[in-house]
């Protein structure tokens, strides 16, 4: 079994490595922890599982599944992330994953996860799970900052932990004019006042943590 794995901490790197390599002796692991490590890798051959963090630098996740997707759309994604899943669960689901599993879920999950996936099925999370009926039912009513695309979201979520303006531009390869223009599209989308309005907002539904 092939199995690619990619997070840009090193510590969370080596501890799935480690978890998988003992429990799957004759697979061969791959590790990245950036965008273009991942993708290195996805054109590298074929993958029979790829493990990804949500949060990279450069490009958000949510990008890197769907490039993977332009290269295999069979291959199964976990995500494996620190995100609230209910922040994301809907937009990895549109983007091609097939499975997500929160860090804090015992090494017993990912094992699981990981043989569910290699068999097709698919693999959410206890807690994952909770979140699905929503998805599916119309009724229910959506945040609001479903409106913002994928990189609005992630600049919300960089205001909101506090990071500057060129920090955001440098974590996502922007100049500072283009993080200035999403901070005013996600004022206005969500028609709020003030950017301590928009960081109010992104901590209440638990954009960050």
């Amino acid at each position: 079994m092939r199995i690619l794995v990619v997070d840009d901490h090193e510590y969370t790197r080596e501890g799935i490595l480690r978890i998988l390599s003992d429990n799957f002796e004759t697979s061969k692991i791959a590790c990245g922890g950036s965008y273009e490590e991942a993708m290195e890798h996805a054109h590298s051959g074929k993958w029979d599982i790829i493990i990804l963090d949500i949060n990279l630098p450069g490009k958000s996740g949510l990008e890197v599944i769907r490039s993977i997707r332009a290269i295999d759309k069979d291959v199964p994604i976990l995500i494996l992330s620190m995100v609230p899943i209910s922040q994301y669960i809907r937009r990895v689901i549109e983007a091609g994953a097939t499975g997500y599993l929160t860090k804090g879920e015992p090494a017993e999950e990912l094992l699981k996860a990981v043989r569910m996936l290699v068999r097709g099925m698919k693999y959410f999370s206890p807690d994952v799970q909770q979140e699905l009926p929503s998805l599916i039912d119309e009724s229910v009513e959506r945040p609001k900052h479903e409106v913002l695309s994928n990189r609005e979201l992630a600049v919300l979520k960089g205001i909101a932990e506090g990071k500057s303006v060129k920090e955001i531009a440098s974590q996502y390869q922007l100049t500072t004019s283009t993080v200035h223009s999403y901070r005013k599209r996600i004022i206005t989308k969500l028609h709020f006042k003030s950017h301590l309005d928009l960081v109010r907002y992104a901590l209440k539904n638990e954009i960050v943590r």
